[in-house]
């Protein structure tokens, strides 16, 4: 769609959509007249949208669902107007703002701001609604391009604007709600999505929370005069009440579910910080940073790997950085220390000596701790490489690296306060978002090439042992393993959701067996009555392996069973990602798909995902395996 009129400043506006045949027709009539250009990014609808929009001019554009932060960015990435105006698709331009909109932009010195605030007006069941908090709504919509970037939550994206912000005079008009049932749907799903955010941050529950249903109505209903709505105002102001109480709800189930991940009172973060700054400059003073330079790379004899984390993925996702260290460093001996609980799971051809590390009962036991880092002074390491996450300061790590290092550098990550024990702190580059890329970060000081990015295991080579846990399950012919499980709670997609895929995956000619962990055998159970599958066993890392090695298709929550199936060769793995974070959990590989739905009853994208690799087309399963 593309105006005759001569702006000053060209307006791009941008909309997502997914099957919204009823509504875009109403927003692009609205910005007939206005806008330069109409961008619509569809992210696979199944009805007459994309055909509309092209009957309207709109440039189209198709992209697999990221999320919604992620499909707003792609959208604005695809704008080139000077301006952009972000809509959703039930959502349009009332006159007096199309004309507050126009006056802007034919300014002859040019539109007053970088940015502009848009004052809505909700509906709810097709009424306007006046007063309450849905009045008070204004967002930044309207942005200089240059310089915007969508940022904030995965649930509610905010734009990031150049330069001051003004107000527009006029009203976008919003469908909103088009019953209570509705709105009760899309609350409950957002009070889980917003409150497992909230808890990746550090947010936790308290005990006042429980007031905010009679506050939040009180000051919906009648600080901000809800009651004027009559029926409406009073249905709207009972929903938002609620959805504020689910959310504290949902974070005392994720603190109850996730384990022990309870927050600090300001006294106890108060004495622990004071202890944490006390252990690091003691450290610093102890044991200052090497300032020995690199030795070149066939200089290098015996180096030290360190990964502490216990976490079954973490420690596959280190395995490409092993990999491109041993096969780039032939001639050294390669030694990791890492987690014992899972130390299994690492092994490989590629490590000459695994050194079991827990540090748990390392502190416990002092005396077995000094033996250890005795035992790894002498080793004499030539190099030492602390591999944690890039995005975060491990106190342990940093200590074991140094010490274990003596007089000869180290080469980390830096970040936190990484900086006082590495002699060769590698800076993250925020342009590899995945997690084994960033990790191969750590070649660079040596001037090493990867080689490969996908994890790899020796687990699981019996497949007479995962015929007998087949056996034992009742299974027989092509099967899917399907994963409900996860340690963080946060990051499960609920049972009713898994079982919907397994009765999706039945259809298509795949028997499918529910795997399950230590406290998940619940989670799992459900699901297996839910979706017509079978339970498995109870099974520990070495059985899961060797099933995923005979499995078609693997289909986890972002978990460590889901980068299990990768790094043992399972043909089609579907990742399910809940908290917007498949950029940097998902595996770039062939045969690697990432879901994200957008809620509990959106097996569709998942079960997408599997046809997308299985080939299927929504048809039975080919044969992947003799």
């Amino acid at each position: 769609m593309v105006s005759s009129r001569p702006f000053m400043a060209r307006l791009t506006v941008t909309v997502i959509t997914q099957d919204e045949e009823a509504n875009l027709p109403r927003l692009l009539e609205s910005v007939r007249g206005v806008a330069d250009e109409v961008v619509v990014v569809d992210s696979g609808s199944k009805d007459r949208t994309v055909e509309l929009a092209r009957a309207a001019g709109a440039r189209v554009f198709s992209n697999p669902w990221p999320g919604f932060r992620e499909q707003k960015a792609f959208a604005l990435a695809q704008a080139s107007g000077d301006y952009v105006l972000n809509l959703d698709a039930d959502e349009w331009l009332a006159p007096d703002l199309a004309r507050a909109l126009r006056a802007e932009l034919d300014r002859p010195e040019g539109p007053r701001a970088g940015a502009f605030r848009i004052h809505f007006r909700h509906r709810f069941a097709g009424e306007p609604i006046r007063f309450g908090q849905m009045w008070r709504d204004r967002r930044v919509r309207l942005v200089r391009r240059e310089g915007a970037a969508w940022t904030g939550s995965a649930v509610h994206p905010k734009l990031r604007v150049p330069g001051p912000v003004a107000d527009l005079p006029g009203r976008c008009e919003h469908l909103g709600y088009r019953d209570r049932a509705e709105a009760e749907r899309k609350l409950t799903r957002y009070a889980e999505q917003v409150a497992r955010e909230r808890f990746r941050e550090g947010r936790r529950a308290r005990p006042w929370d429980r007031l905010r249903w009679p506050l939040a109505f009180l000051r919906r209903y009648v600080l901000w005069l809800g009651f004027l709505d009559g029926a409406a105002g009073f249905t709207l102001a009972r929903l938002y009440a609620r959805y504020d109480a689910d959310k504290a709800r949902w974070l005392r189930r994720l603190e109850r579910e996730v384990g022990g991940a309870r927050g600090r009172g300001a006294l106890a973060s108060g004495v622990r910080e004071l202890g944490r700054r006390a252990a690091l400059g003691l450290a610093s003073m102890l044991l200052p940073r090497s300032r020995r330079p690199l030795p070149p790379a066939p200089a290098l004899r015996k180096l030290l790997v360190i990964r502490t984390d216990e976490r079954v993925g973490n420690q596959l996702l280190t395995t490409p950085l092993l990999r491109a260290l041993k096969e780039g460093l032939p001639q050294a001996e390669l030694h990791l220390l890492a987690a014992a609980r899972q130390a299994g799971v690492i092994e490989s051809r590629h490590v000459d000596r695994l050194i079991p590390f827990e540090k748990r009962l390392a502190f416990r036991r002092p005396w077995r701790l000094l033996a250890l880092l005795r035992a790894l002074r002498r080793e004499r390491y030539d190099l030492v490489v602390e591999a944690g996450h890039w995005s975060g300061f491990s106190l342990t790590a940093s200590l074991l690296a140094r010490v274990a290092a003596g007089s000869a550098p180290v080469v980390g990550h830096l970040r936190g306060e990484s900086g006082r024990f590495l002699s060769h702190p590698v800076p993250h580059d925020p342009a590899n978002e995945n997690e084994v890329r960033a990790k191969l970060e750590l070649l660079r000081p040596l001037g090493l090439l990867p080689r490969g990015l996908a994890p790899e295991t020796e687990l699981g080579r019996e497949p007479e042992l995962a015929r007998a846990l087949l056996a034992q399950a009742g299974v027989a012919g092509p099967f899917a393993v399907l994963n409900p499980g996860a340690r963080m709670a946060d990051r499960r997609w609920p049972p009713a959701a898994h079982a919907a895929v397994a009765r999706g995956l039945a259809e298509r000619g795949l028997a499918v067996l529910v795997v399950w962990g230590p406290g998940e055998e619940p989670i799992a159970r459900a699901v297996a009555e839910g979706g017509g599958a079978r339970l498995a066993p109870a099974t520990g890392l070495r059985e899961l392996a060797a099933l995923l090695r005979e499995a078609r298709l693997c289909v986890s929550n972002n978990s460590g069973p889901m980068h299990l199936a990768v790094a043992v060769g399972t043909p089609a793995v579907v990742g399910v990602f809940l908290s917007g974070d498949a950029r940097r959990w998902r595996h770039e590989l062939p045969g690697f798909e990432a879901a994200e739905p957008r809620g509990e009853d959106d097996a569709r994208a998942v079960l997408d995902a599997c046809d997308l690799l299985l080939g299927a087309g929504g048809g039975r399963a080919p044969a992947l395996r003799g």
